[in-house]
């Protein structure tokens, strides 16, 4: 099929044109017309292999899935907030240890240290003998 306006040459399928032909308009140009069903002799010798010229565009029906939208891949955190997140977790752990082992870790600091954090002396006392 040729257009009649700019030249441009499609091929069609001669079902796609029906049994009276078919109104059909130029992908390049625009411009439409009317095209016959050619007759069935002429269908045969269209098929003969012979040197014709290729056309401009050619119509082929759309694949399966190719009007579905594109996946977006989603995203991860980004890797300040992932270390951000383990650190609080480290403290968190720390300072539970902390307040669980008080009682053994207090004895452990320094008297003048233990004085700037307001925590209370330890009073050193000799070890009580039992009475006979």
């Amino acid at each position: 099929m040729i257009c009649p306006n700019c030249g441009a040459r499609y091929t069609v399928d001669p079902v796609a044109l029906g049994p009276a032909g078919r109104t059909v308009q130029c992908f390049r140009c625009n411009h439409r017309w009317f095209e016959p069903v050619e007759p069935a002799a002429a269908v045969l010798d269209e098929y003969i292999p012979e040197e014709r010229p290729v056309p401009d565009f050619v119509i082929r029906p759309q694949t399966y899935g190719s009007a579905l939208p594109a996946i977006a891949d989603q995203r991860d955190f980004p890797s300040w907030a992932k270390v951000l997140i383990g650190v609080a977790v480290m403290l968190g752990i720390v300072a539970g240890l902390v307040f669980m082992l008080k009682d053994d870790i207090i004895p452990m600091l320094p008297q003048d240290l233990r004085e700037q954090l307001g925590l209370p002396a330890i009073v050193q006392t000799a070890p009580q003998t039992p009475v006979p």
